[in-house]
């Protein structure tokens, strides 16, 4: 699958985007800052700007992992579209199809077909099974190609629906999308003019949206996999630096490094 990235020039700015957006997460980039400070302080006389790294990566780092703070800054995202909770109004009882886009996945057969596909895509996948049961007469589209795998997540998908007793007939495959900007193109071809609800997760949500909006299309937004809910309890996690924040914050970086690429390329 890389070698076939690399022999086209759509492939080669995939492999580039997935390179600088991996490079740009809070804990490379901080650790990065902190190894740089360590070199500037020990091998040349600029100490200060060595320290002054050093420092800035260990509070940028601790500031990302707190939960108040990754919480705060993933709902910017998260809380810009509702969540689809009830059952369709008579003008959404009309819906033909219901897109799910794909999250990863790794296709182990020494593992279950469950843990092939990561909780993201299984959480979009599980919504978009839902609302396919609530809406009369309509299909499900399960969008992933094989990206760094030799199978396309679609299919995946597929074997977990027909596990929730979703019959082949409902189902139709996108198993050549490599992102969202492919995912949107491929999914134009199947619904044509036809609204359709897009179940995505609800931090990817706007700039799924904006990239089948810039498109002239009509997605009914379903959000899901939400990072940031409500609680009334505080827990410990709340008051110390823990990993589970800091993937909730490298999911807001990821999405808006999403949003300005898709921008300063002129797909949204």
């Amino acid at each position: 699958m890389l070698k076939a990235l690399l022999c086209n020039h759509n492939g080669v700015m995939f492999l580039f985007k997935k390179i600088i957006a991996a490079l740009l997460a809070p804990l490379p980039l901080c650790i990065l800052a902190m190894l740089l400070g360590l070199w500037l302080l020990c091998y040349t006389k600029r100490a200060r700007s060595g320290k002054l790294l050093i420092v800035v990566g260990v509070v940028t780092l601790t500031l990302f992992s707190l939960t108040p703070v990754s919480n705060a800054l993933l709902a910017s995202l998260e809380n810009q579209y509702p969540g689809y909770l009830h059952h369709p109004s008579e003008n959404t009882r009309q819906i033909k199809h219901i897109v799910v886009l794909g999250g990863g996945h790794i296709s182990d057969p020494a593992v279950p077909v469950t843990s092939q596909i990561n909780a993201t895509t299984l959480a979009r996948l599980t919504e978009g099974v839902r609302l396919h049961r609530v809406t009369a007469n309509s299909r499900l589209i399960l969008s992933g190609g094989n990206v760094f795998d030799d199978k396309p997540e679609a299919e995946t998908m597929q074997t977990i629906a027909r596990l929730m007793s979703i019959d082949d007939s409902a189902m139709m495959l996108d198993t050549h999308s490599l992102d969202t900007k492919d995912q949107v193109l491929n999914i134009k071809t199947m619904v044509g003019r036809d609204d359709f609800i897009l179940v995505t997760s609800a931090s990817h949500m706007p700039r799924a949206m904006a990239l089948f909006n810039k498109q002239g299309m009509s997605p009914i937004a379903a959000p899901t996999n939400h990072a940031v809910r409500q609680k009334d309890v505080l827990s410990p996690d709340d008051f110390f630096p823990n990993a589970h924040a800091l993937r909730k914050s490298e999911k807001m970086i990821h999405e808006y490094l999403g949003i300005l690429w898709a921008q300063l390329s002129g797909q949204i």
